[in-house]
């Protein structure tokens, strides 16, 4: 059995890099993975009984990052323009971009799942169970998601080293 602590110390980063690959803003991510913690360790028990926690704050981290971003995206053109980049907020490596603007060139569902799948390095049952939805169902976003990557990278002729790894995947 994993207590709280270790589950938050092993588990932290990961839950944060999911919610930042949708909203792209470190603090919100690190706001909404401290909600989903805090909604763990409600239930922390039933949670680790059944191996259930990571998957469980996967999802609701999912969530909670899919609402922020639907909630932000009603919002005016001026808090949009706001919400692009932060000026104390550093610029990130330009793989680090392309990796994310390329990502969010694709429908949530498909960037969910290859992010998951790929960057997350989670396993099509886990990823079903973050998703809610069937394994089959995780497969067919992956390889649609992909397939669009694949297409994405041909048509802009950028291929850092993270691009051609999704040429072979």
């Amino acid at each position: 059995m994993t207590t709280f602590e270790d589950a938050y110390q092993e588990h932290y980063s990961a839950v944060v890099a999911s919610s930042w690959a949708i909203c792209r803003d470190r603090h919100v991510a690190e706001e909404l993975t401290q909600e989903a913690f805090a909604r763990a360790y409600r239930r922390w028990r039933k949670l680790e009984e059944g191996d259930y926690a990571v998957p469980w704050l996967h999802r609701v981290v999912m969530n909670l990052t899919l609402t922020h971003v639907k909630r932000r995206s009603r919002g005016s053109f001026l808090e949009k323009i706001h919400f692009r980049r932060p000026a104390d907020q550093p610029a990130t490596d330009t793989t680090d971009d392309w990796l994310v603007d390329t990502l969010h060139r694709l429908p949530d569902r498909q960037r969910e799942a290859v992010f998951l799948r790929y960057v997350a390095d989670m396993d099509v049952a886990a990823v079903a169970n973050v998703m809610g939805c069937t394994p089959g169902t995780v497969k067919t976003h992956s390889k649609r998601g992909l397939d669009r990557l694949r297409q994405i990278v041909d048509v802009d002729g950028h291929q850092p080293a993270l691009a051609t790894a999704v040429q072979d995947a």
